[in-house]
């Protein structure tokens, strides 16, 4: 008996042991990764849908960056760091990520180094950096802080320290050639898309100056324009909308300038309101940041939208997105703006992209009232521009 006993122990405790080998088995295999981390993938090259959010991160500025997102599915593809205060572009023929950023070499202090870097746009692995000297704008994703002209030779950008001036880098050389200080008290670069090396910046004395580079990143001419606007009666935002060569400004009462660069000067045409007497009494005006946008192919205008404007509401996101017709200037549609704070247009498709500082809004735009499609939710932190994958021209 008391070896049968001995043995029905045994037993036991064999049992016992071979539980706990295959429970500690389990929650080993419980805790290993669902994915492991490898190298050497590339993003698809049918880039159509790709949508770029440059994530300020506001908060912790020195860790910007950018986030590329499928829009026709919402998913996630993948990041580009772009340090302090990071500015974005997509090259125009879309093989390229362009960023603009700064580095200290303690983080938050020391030796201060700006660059240009270029970034592979299907590996998002980095190439090349551009040192540049140190004033590059300091500022916030504003379109026109961080261009490139037309023909992809130059990439065109801000400076201010606090003086302004524009730096022109040379991407096929890799180098920084030249530094315009005759932009002195001009604001903004927004490219000419009829001509190669030209762009225009606004001025702050209510004009317009455009300059005509030449191979090596020179000026080659330059033309300043008549009053457009009053700088103290009806100020301008400085983001322009472009179709059929003319750049459509908006200002902070409602106001539509419109400068015509298909001649070799500019010319100024009649101004236009986005607002009837309703409008008016409601206090309707225009808010946000990069806050309008033109579709080339329907020649329709997008503009961010709020009531109860008033000193210092320029900023404010929108109650409502208003669309125009611009061959008749007239109001076509107007939908929920979503608190929206900026705007893209899918110029090779009929995508209209708002961001509200998280969230990236897919409107289609293929008729006059834009409908929401998707909502890409937690796509930043804190971000005031998305762009869609350029139109590459030939592609």
């Amino acid at each position: 008996m008391r070896l049968n006993r001995f043995k029905k122990r045994g037993l036991q405790l064999a049992l016992a042991a071979a539980v706990g080998t295959m429970a500690f088995t389990a929650h080993a295999q419980s805790n290993q990764p669902m994915e492991r981390l490898t190298g050497g993938h590339k993003l698809s090259e049918e880039a159509q849908d790709r949508i770029y959010v440059m994530d300020s991160v506001f908060h912790h500025l020195t860790e910007s960056r950018v986030h590329i997102f499928d829009g026709a599915t919402g998913k996630f593809l993948g990041m580009i760091p772009t340090s302090f205060n990071g500015h974005m572009q997509v090259s125009n023929d879309g093989k390229k990520i362009y960023t603009m950023t700064t580095y200290h070499e303690r983080v938050t202090r020391g030796k201060r180094t700006d660059t240009v870097e270029i970034w592979d746009a299907y590996g998002l692995t980095f190439e090349k950096e551009i040192v540049l000297p140190n004033n590059r704008i300091q500022g916030l994703n504003y379109r026109g802080m961080f261009r490139q002209s037309t023909d992809g030779k130059f990439v065109i950008l801000q400076n201010a320290s606090p003086a302004t001036s524009v730096a022109i880098v040379d991407i096929e050389k890799g180098e920084h050639v030249a530094e315009l200080t005759n932009t002195a008290g001009c604001w903004s670069v927004n490219p000419l898309p009829n001509r190669d090396r030209s762009f225009t910046t606004i001025c702050g004395d209510g004009t317009l100056l455009t300059i005509d580079l030449d191979e090596n990143g020179q000026i080659a001419s330059q033309h300043r324009s008549d009053t457009m606007f009053s700088v103290k009666e009806d100020p301008i935002f400085i983001t322009p909308g472009f179709v059929d060569n003319k750049a459509y400004f908006v200002s902070f009462y409602g106001t539509i300038y419109t400068a015509d660069f298909n001649g070799e000067k500019v010319k100024l045409e009649p101004t236009w309101s986005l607002l009837n007497d309703e409008d008016r009494a409601k206090g309707w005006t225009p808010g946000g940041y990069n806050l309008l946008a033109t579709h080339e192919a329907s020649k329709r205008l997008y503009v961010l939208m709020h009531p109860d404007g008033a000193e210092g509401t320029h900023k404010s996101p929108a109650a409502e997105i208003w669309v125009y017709d611009l061959e008749s200037k007239k109001r076509v549609a107007r939908v929920p703006g979503l608190d929206v704070l900026s705007l893209a247009v899918d110029q090779g498709g009929n995508r209209l992209l708002g961001i509200d500082g998280g969230n990236v809004h897919i409107f289609d735009i293929s008729a006059d009232e834009p409908k929401l499609v998707r909502t890409i939710e937690g796509a930043a932190e804190a971000a005031l521009q998305a762009e869609p994958h350029p139109v590459v021209k030939g592609g």
